[in-house]
């Protein structure tokens, strides 16, 4: 090779490979985190634990496609859109699929809990000679202070048996702040892996 002969330069990376990353990233993201989120609504220890790992790949993934600095703003609100998706996705499918039976309150206890007493409520359905019993939480089930033994309620459980089951008062669907919370979060963490991807770009 001569002197004056240049070097051979490699060929810049295609832009069109750089737009599909970003387009996938932006695409797959929030499905990721709604399958996540979807998933820790799950009864079971089991399914929380594989939800939560899943999480982790997925916010380092958003990191490393978007860089240190707009990579950390993604994770942060991927995570916090997680932890409002799962329960928007909850309400929305119990109201929807969730099949009501009349019932009533067999028993009412109360346990200690960090931030106050807590209560648990067991029901039994009254359209069936013998019925399997029902626990309902206190944390948006429905077993509230006002709910007493022996009285009549509307049971509402998921014909799946994967969300816990909740009394009728407490599926009302996915509240319109709640959605508008996901969808807040959801444009700001795209807002975000768009600015990150195009910096990663002019670098």
């Amino acid at each position: 090779m001569s002197v004056n002969e240049a070097a051979p330069v490699a060929p810049p990376p295609k832009r069109s490979l750089r737009w599909l990353g970003t387009l996938m990233t932006m695409l797959l993201v929030p499905f990721a985190l709604a399958g996540c989120g979807w998933l820790a609504q799950t009864q079971g220890t089991l399914t929380l634990s594989v939800s939560v790992v899943l999480l982790l790949v997925v916010l380092i993934g958003a990191w490393v496609m978007c860089g240190p600095g707009p990579g950390a703003c993604v994770v942060a609100l991927a995570f916090c859109a997680a932890l409002f998706i799962g329960p928007a996705l909850n309400d929305h499918m119990l109201d929807q699929r969730g099949v009501r039976y009349p019932a009533v309150i067999a028993d009412v206890q109360s346990f200690y809990r960090k931030h106050g007493d807590g209560r648990t409520c067991k029901v039994v359905r009254t359209d069936v000679v013998e019925s399997a019993v029902y626990s309902v939480g206190d944390m948006g089930d429905g077993c509230e202070d006002n709910v007493r033994e022996g009285q009549h309620v509307t049971l509402v459980v998921d014909p799946q048996g994967r969300l816990s089951p909740r009394l009728s008062g407490s599926v009302n669907g996915a509240s319109g702040a709640l959605l508008w919370t996901c969808g807040g979060l959801l444009a700001a963490m795209e807002a975000f892996i768009l600015y990150g991807r195009l910096r990663r770009r002019r670098a």
